[in-house]
């Protein structure tokens, strides 16, 4: 799930730390609200309001087939079909082991291009449990907050991630993945 791709791509991360983002032209700057308007504005008929989940508990249930769905997939080796389960551009934000954090925006290109050695060489003896938070924001936005146990050989690592998914077409999708400590990383997973 979320962990495999953030654990096998933080060391990736270090390697496009010399890249530098594609410069993106100022958002156009729109005159602030006046108070007038503010007290006019109907608080139900936009935001939170307005995007209430309609059906919290089906949603969860579609979420956790969602997250078997990537878990086989990864077991398969599918990384077409893994890659499928993505709403790019995904954005994906780690820190290094003194704390400092980084982000970064990937297309579907740079993100297949950085995965795709991992994905292929995933550890056979590599065993992963999960434990989900599903928290349902709309009926197209959804957070999670996995806490997880991976296990290899003798090796046993517990820990936490979080990930934002997006209902795109009537299926769930990655957009957002965030996990601590992947920062600064080399390709062979050292400092």
């Amino acid at each position: 799930m979320c962990v495999t791709a953030v654990a096998l791509s933080g060391s990736a991360w270090a390697q496009d730390k010399e890249q530098k983002p594609a410069a993106q032209k100022p958002a156009e700057q729109k005159p602030a609200a006046t108070s007038e308007q503010a007290a006019a504005m109907d608080m139900t008929a936009m935001g939170p309001g307005a995007r209430k989940p309609t059906n919290e508990k089906q949603t969860k249930k579609e979420v956790l087939e969602f997250f078997k769905q990537q878990e086989e997939l990864g077991k398969k080796g599918d990384f077409e079909g893994a890659l499928a389960a993505y709403d790019f551009p995904v954005y994906m934000a780690t820190d290094d082991l003194k704390g400092v954090p980084e982000s970064r925006e990937y297309s579907r290109e740079e993100y297949a291009a950085m995965m795709k050695p991992f994905y292929e060489n995933m550890p056979k003896d590599l065993k992963m449990t999960h434990k989900p938070t599903i928290s349902v924001l709309s009926d197209s936005l959804v957070s999670v907050i996995d806490d997880f146990t991976m296990t290899q050989g003798k090796q046993k690592v517990t820990g936490r991630n979080t990930s934002l998914l997006v209902k795109r077409d009537g299926q769930w999708k990655w957009k957002v993945m965030v996990e601590a400590g992947y920062g600064g990383m080399s390709a062979e997973g050292k400092k």
